[in-house]
């Protein structure tokens, strides 16, 4: 309701009224009665509006306040969306652990080939800062008959003593899907309630029987977890190397009691446990690196059998001459295995000759040493180095003219120190780095003239490829099944393999001199 005001001209009659002036007539004082009258939608259509053929119907009154074409460009926005999130055939994805500042996330990349585009799919938050990842294809589904859930999953290992493994065909993961050793959360409920009790003065503060006083799952690393390995043909086994210098096997099948325990503790290195690599086609060898020098071959299955200091007994070894940084099998001879180390120095053995002089070595990056090395899977023979000096490397080991691998090219990756280096596994040509530039950075060598020269020939060559591990096995005729014997799962039988892959004797080695410590 609106006031009115009367207005006279003879400022000299009075009407019994008295005159305000301008200031008091302020219309924002008067209170706004009003009331909001909803849209009569059955009285609109009794008058023909809202059906009909006026050409106004009830979707119109529902979004008047909408601009025209606003709800078109919504519904374009979502396929577009839908397009995003849809995968492709020819997409790559590549996962990625980054940390900036305060925050740490796992980040799914995408990558199409035809139009050369890089983007992030969705990315996970991370608790804490992550060092290394494995990808795998098989968890506990957590029932009570421990039935494994097929699908694709990353384990991930930080400064924390937890492994998590992530569920990577779910957006917006609010938590992992399993968490194996870290600390023990099942008391969580009792712990706060004898703090409640405690501070309201009473003494009933007995604590649960078989509560872990270092807070931490049996069987849980003590440290940072600094490598992990995925088994390809055990795909329910998983194994980490921690800072605390143990090696542990996981089965993340067998669940007891709520959580995963360790199958197995290994504890043959002296130091940090940096690195680890299962091999390729024999399930039961697992490679690890540490910084006490050493290179180890260990036969899992003597692990779980037999206690661990007599598998530790067992463990061949090589020695280095720094820290090693990584170690890789070449998936085109299975009998090399290959370390790199942070005096740059790359070097490989013939495993059968464990422990013995390496088949090659040689100095792969001058300055900063190499972090990480990689096999192309498809490309037999080439070798890919990555540094701290910003570069990748490319070599190649299958040079029949030079018996040490010959360089065939770097880039600068611009993305700042490397650390990490990896070939699709699905593309000959596509080669991904991470470094401190936090970026991702992509290099399809499809369009080198010089490596395509090199290796392009080499490509879907079977026969090829046959010739040159015939000629690199050539005494691999009296080379033991590794399967067979290890099937005996006893410590003798476990023995006799391994000492079959050395036909000569192993050299005495110079005493162990104390490595240097050194910050991850």
């Amino acid at each position: 309701m609106m006031g009115v005001y009367k207005t006279r001209n003879n400022d000299n009659v009075d009407d019994g009224e008295s005159s305000d002036s301008d200031d008091d007539d302020d219309l924002g004082d008067v209170p706004d009665t009003r009331e909001y009258m909803p849209v009569d939608v059955e009285g609109l259509q009794s008058i023909n509006i809202g059906g009909g053929n006026s050409g106004f119907n009830m979707g119109d009154l529902q979004n008047m306040t909408m601009e025209n074409g606003e709800e078109d460009d919504e519904d374009e926005d979502d396929e577009d969306d839908e397009d995003d999130i849809k995968l492709q055939d020819g997409d790559a994805l590549v996962v990625v652990a980054k940390t900036e500042e305060d925050f740490a996330s796992l980040e799914i990349n995408i990558f199409d080939a035809e139009s050369s585009n890089l983007y992030i799919h969705h990315d996970i938050p991370l608790p804490s800062f992550p060092l290394c990842l494995a990808l795998g294809s098989v968890v506990s589904s957590y029932q009570s008959n421990n039935v494994a859930t097929a699908g694709n999953y990353v384990a991930v290992g930080s400064f924390e003593p937890g492994i998590e493994i992530w569920n990577l065909d779910v957006m917006n993961a609010l938590e992992p899907t399993m968490v194996l050793g870290g600390m023990d959360t099942s008391g969580a409920e009792d712990d706060w309630m004898r703090m409640q009790s405690a501070s309201m003065g009473k003494k009933n503060t007995k604590k649960k029987k078989g509560a872990s006083s270092s807070g931490l799952r049996e069987g849980s690393h003590t440290d940072a977890v600094m490598g992990l390995s995925w088994n390809t043909v055990h795909q329910q086994v998983l194994a980490s190397g921690s800072a605390d210098g143990t090696v542990k096997l996981w089965d993340v099948t067998q669940t007891k009691g709520g959580y995963v325990r360790p199958s197995a503790t290994l504890t043959h290195h002296t130091d940090k446990v940096q690195s680890l690599a299962w091999h390729p086609s024999e399930g039961t060898l697992l490679a690890t690196g540490g910084y006490d020098r050493r290179v180890c071959l260990v036969d899992a299955r003597s692990a779980a059998a037999v206690s661990s200091t007599k598998a530790n007994q067992s463990v061949k070894k090589a020695k280095l001459l720094a820290d090693c940084e990584a170690i890789a099998w070449d998936p085109h001879n299975p009998n090399y295995l290959t370390a790199a180390s942070e005096d740059g120095v790359v070097q490989c053995w013939d495993v059968r000759k464990f422990g013995a002089d390496p088949v090659w070595s040689f100095v792969a990056h001058e300055y900063g040493g190499v972090s990480d090395i990689s096999y192309n899977s498809q490309v037999p023979g080439m070798l890919m180095t990555c540094s701290i000096d910003k570069t990748v490397a490319l070599w190649d080991t299958q040079n029949a003219s030079s018996p040490t691998p010959q360089p065939c090219g770097s880039k600068d990756m611009n993305v700042g120190k490397l650390y990490s280096v990896s070939c699709y596994p699905s593309s000959p040509w596509l080669l991904a780095c991470g470094g401190s530039g936090h970026e991702l950075a992509i290099w399809d060598m499809e369009s080198e003239d010089a490596i395509q020269k090199r290796f392009a020939s080499r490509v879907n060559d079977g026969d090829g490829a046959a010739a040159t591990a015939a000629a690199n096995n050539d005494d691999g005729a009296d080379e033991p099944d590794f399967e067979a014997i290890m099937a005996a799962e006893d410590n003798a039988a476990t023995s006799k393999a391994l000492d079959g892959m050395s036909k000569s004797k192993k050299k005495k080695g110079k005493k162990k001199g104390k490595a240097h410590s050194k910050r991850k």
